[in-house]
């Protein structure tokens, strides 16, 4: 596989937080070509889990929500629970820990991703509650 396309993208992100200011889809369009791209690619090498990563992040972009915070969410997530499904339904799901709200809901800013993290990492350590 071809891991270039993907690389780039990840490297414009670095670029991105590196420089501050807006990281949306709206203000930064080259980012979600290059992440097109790079699904493209892994559909084709057959990298499917990382794939759907990536068009979960594109599918979830909106004016107010930041790539950077929606993918390294999603990262964690699949990263806690073994599989992009999983973490797919885990983020997609109401959760009483919040209240009732979806997690994904959450990730519109800053402190709502600070919270939805929060919950990850108490999963990841064995903290249910």
């Amino acid at each position: 596989m071809n891991a270039e396309p993907l690389a780039e993208v990840f490297e414009e992100l670095k670029q991105l937080r590196r420089l501050g200011g807006r990281r949306d889809a709206q203000a930064h369009p080259e980012i979600t070509s290059s992440l097109e791209d790079a699904y493209a690619v892994l559909v084709e090498a057959g990298q499917n889990d990382t794939a759907e990563l990536i068009r979960q992040v594109i599918d979830d972009l909106s004016p107010s929500g930041s790539l950077v915070r929606t993918l390294e969410i999603r990262t964690l997530a699949n990263r806690v629970f073994g599989d992009t499904a999983k973490a797919a339904a885990w983020l997609d799901r109401p959760n009483r820990s919040l209240s009732g709200q979806k997690p994904v809901d959450l990730l519109q800013d800053e402190l709502g991703a600070a919270v939805v993290r929060e919950l990850l990492e108490q999963i990841d350590h064995g903290i249910f509650a």
